[in-house]
């Protein structure tokens, strides 16, 4: 996202906008890192277990940035490792 006043990549989103949103397509969420609304469901987002509920059941939750936007956000450092990198010990050639 664009800052308004000086053209430099920011990492928020516009405070204005809803966290959720019901189109036709049902609910969408907004994702914190392109800020734009993608449907809630499993397809865009990933999930975890949330609280305990009073039944004993526990809720799904959904993260902050979509699937695309995840490993952006959250890992950067998995993107910039080269795609053939010798990871182990024995990769490297350390076990003979």
């Amino acid at each position: 996202m664009k800052d308004q006043y000086d053209n430099k990549t920011t990492d928020w989103v516009d405070v204005n906008k809803p966290k959720y949103i019901e189109t036709e397509l049902g609910r969408e969420k907004l994702c914190i890192q392109c800020g734009e609304y993608w449907p809630l469901d499993d397809e865009f987002w990933f999930t975890y277990s949330g609280k305990l509920k009073k039944d004993g059941t526990k809720s799904t939750c959904y993260e902050a940035a979509c699937k695309s936007c995840y490993y952006i956000r959250y890992k950067p450092q998995r993107l910039q490792r080269p795609k053939k990198a010798i990871r182990s010990y024995y990769e490297k050639g350390g076990a003979a």
